[in-house]
């Protein structure tokens, strides 16, 4: 009786599995880039707690760029940055021409930091001789649901590791503004997206690694762009 009611329990706990399987990832919900985009927006908007100064700030004759990566484990956005984004925007960094005598002074020490607001960035900024910051943001989602496999073959539980019925979609989007520290003028911003699709079995679908490769893929996008600009933007301020 007790090895009996057991497996009912289990049975009970699988029937409940497979139904939330197929009924909570049914149909897809869409990946909206203008949603993400407005969670920046919303972000920068309290970040930068005082109007950008207007104008045309003096380049400085050998400027100094700092890094943040802007925290991002709220919200809700399912983005948060890892060792490898340090990695690459800091090697990225020492690549950028932008003008004899100029550098790279890696990222703006957190441990310097007394709040989470432009003002204070750039009062750290300024006491580490950073003439120019650039701040990263970015925020991701992932659409998944199955296809009509998922209806006829994961009842049968092997098929939910043999089945390709399962999509998985990632979007991130990510964005990087360069502002003045002494002025607080805002110089330029640059953006990137990355998409992914991947299709499989559910049990081998992971959303946490589809996020990962949008992730590489934005990133990829936006620091080439943040080459040309900064290109461009270096040639027009000699």
């Amino acid at each position: 009786m007790v090895a009996w009611c057991h497996k009912a329990i289990r049975a009970g706990f699988l029937l409940v599995w497979f139904i939330g399987l197929l009924s909570g990832c049914a149909s897809s919900q869409g990946l909206h880039s203008d949603r993400l985009q407005a969670i920046l927006q919303q972000e920068e908007s309290r970040f930068a707690d005082a109007p950008s100064s207007t104008g045309n700030p003096a380049r400085p004759n050998a400027p100094a760029l700092g890094l943040y990566l802007k925290p991002t484990g709220f919200l809700h956005r399912e983005f948060e940055w890892t060792r490898r984004d340090r990695e690459t925007v800091l090697a990225w960094s020492k690549g950028l021409q932008l003008g004899p005598g100029s550098r790279s002074a890696g990222f703006v020490p957190l441990s310097s930091l007394k709040g989470d607001n432009l003002t204070e960035l750039r009062t750290s900024a300024a006491r580490h001789g950073v003439d120019w910051v650039l701040i990263f943001d970015g925020a991701a989602a992932v659409d998944r649901y199955n296809n009509y496999k998922a209806a006829l073959l994961y009842w049968t539980i092997l098929g939910a590791y043999l089945a390709d019925g399962t999509h998985s979609d990632a979007l991130c989007v990510m964005n990087a503004t360069l502002w003045d520290v002494k002025t607080g003028a805002r110089l330029f911003e640059q953006e990137a997206e990355g998409v992914t699709k991947k299709v499989g079995p559910a049990a081998l679908v992971d959303d946490g690694e589809e996020i990962e490769r949008a992730r590489a893929a934005a990133m990829e996008t936006l620091l080439q762009r943040l080459t040309d600009q900064f290109s461009t933007f270096a040639g027009t301020r000699r």
